[in-house]
């Protein structure tokens, strides 16, 4: 179920914003370069994340050399794997737990957000100017990809859980989200600035 979940989710990304062929060949040749930069950004991420009281809230006591392994072990099996079928659904998998540790979307799409600046950065400092564009374009669709996954997984894998919970099926909890959202729609129609 999960990598039927994962395909149809990347089905529903629009082709320019998937990793081609080209970028795959960018990232490899970058290796050395992404694995010259891991730890500095495992360590900038848990910083950031440990000076936040609401971020630092998801952690268990000590448990922070244990995430930044675990986060170092994605990125290296990033940069070193084949971003086939296996691993996108891994990217789905992440979703299921970041429910279940109470990581929400905005956090992770925030997170992501600041690994790109610092690998933008660090490229734009050390590699040949002409090298920097192809390396921010082929890791931006490699993130656009990861979050889409992680973020719809968390959505779909959420409501899952509801619907099991409660015993509503899922075309019930669709409508009812549907309708709950119209109302508020109605509620904040003042915010629109595209009426």
């Amino acid at each position: 179920m999960l990598k039927e979940i994962t395909q149809e989710i990347l089905d529903q990304l629009p082709k320019e914003t998937k990793l081609s062929t080209e970028d795959i060949i960018v990232i490899k040749k970058n290796k050395d370069f992404f694995f010259s930069i891991v730890d500095n950004i495992v360590i900038d991420f848990y910083d950031a994340l440990y000076a936040n009281p609401k971020t630092k809230a998801v952690f268990n006591e000590g448990e922070r050399p244990i995430r930044e392994k675990s986060l170092k072990k994605w990125f290296v099996e990033t940069i070193e794997g084949d971003f086939d079928l296996d691993y996108w659904a891994w990217q789905t998998f992440v979703g299921i737990m970041h429910v279940k540790r109470k990581v929400k979307n905005n956090m992770m799409i925030a997170m992501m957000s600041r690994v790109s600046d610092l690998i933008s950065t660090e490229a734009i400092l050390s590699l040949p100017a002409e090298d920097v564009i192809a390396l921010k374009s082929a890791w931006s669709k490699l993130s656009g990809t990861v979050l889409s996954l992680i973020g719809e997984a968390y959505h779909i894998f959420y409501m899952k859980a509801v619907g099991n919970t409660t015993g509503l099926p899922q075309k019930l909890l669709d409508n009812t989200v549907k309708v709950e959202i119209d109302n508020l729609i109605d509620q904040y129609s003042s915010y629109s600035r595209h009426r």
